[in-house]
């Protein structure tokens, strides 16, 4: 159901909170438009501004300033309609409408649609190889996790082209390309989003040699791992796949036995290149 309702509610506070800052202009600066504006743009400013624009790659699990900004919107509004005697037209009922929808909006998105719930996966054990894992090259050719073994790996399992949070990630993990070909690490991006759209990301990125992309199909290694997520991807995703996988980090040891790894339960806390790639240094 989650999947169904996320991109409803980011485009019904965006187009409230560009309504809110018209009637802003029109009613020469009404408070109750303030706060309307105020309660219900903090969730696509986060979506669609910080990530996209800003490349967050990481936030809180609680997200206290969104949440200071939407309740302190809903706050101006009523004390405003409070102190004029209550609503007085049309307009007042229906900034207070929007007010609420934001604010109930941005309590589901960190309270339900966020945490991912998940189980630790049982096989990603530090200081045990992993099981094997199977894959498609980007050229459609087949392999194994069994290739990995030689040289230290880092694994990152990431949603698709559509996750803000996950493109972050990588951009952040290939801007550590030099340090990361200093210690002779090969870095594998995993994904289940098919082998158009993860060509069209090779390309992008420009990856380096020691970089690859790997198509995950039909959730194989995902599976194997204990990392799928079934029906997790936003409905209205058009040429994507339903199901994808929980964003995870994994650290392999040139004999392949994990090293390090993360399996948040929030698909916005990602760790920091920082807490992983010194396991390959020390």
């Amino acid at each position: 159901m989650k999947t169904k309702l996320i991109l409803p509610m980011i485009l019904s506070n965006m187009l409230s909170g560009v309504a809110s800052a018209v009637m802003i202009y029109v009613s020469g600066g009404n408070p109750i438009w303030i706060g309307a504006m105020l309660a219900t743009l903090p969730l696509p400013f986060l979506l669609m501004v910080m990530t996209n624009v800003f490349g967050v790659t990481r936030t809180s699990k609680s997200l206290p300033i969104n949440h200071l900004l939407s309740f302190a919107g809903l706050g101006i509004l009523l004390y405003t309609v409070s102190a004029a005697g209550g609503p007085e037209s049309t307009g007042d009922f229906v900034a207070m409408a929007m007010a609420a929808l934001g604010v109930v909006s941005l309590l589901w998105y960190v309270r339900v649609f966020s945490p991912y719930d998940r189980e630790k996966s049982a096989v990603i054990i530090k200081g045990e190889a992993l099981p094997e894992l199977s894959f498609h090259h980007l050229d459609g050719s087949k392999g194994t996790s069994a290739s990995f073994e030689g040289s230290q790996t880092l694994i990152v399992f990431f949603r698709a082209n559509w996750c803000p949070f996950c493109m972050n990630q990588l951009k952040e993990v290939l801007a550590q390309a030099d340090r990361i070909a200093k210690a002779g690490v090969k870095v594998k991006f995993i994904s289940n989003q098919g082998m158009e759209r993860n060509n069209e990301l090779a390309k992008k990125l420009n990856l380096p040699s020691h970089f690859e992309i790997l198509q995950d199909e039909d959730l194989a290694a995902a599976k194997t791992l204990g990392i799928e997520d079934i029906g997790g991807a936003p409905v209205g995703m058009p040429g994507y796949p339903a199901d994808t996988v929980m964003a995870t980090v994994i650290a392999l040891d040139e004999a392949g036995k994990v090293i390090f790894g993360d399996e948040t339960d929030n698909y916005r806390v990602r760790p920091h290149p920082d807490t992983f790639l010194h396991v390959f240094e020390d």
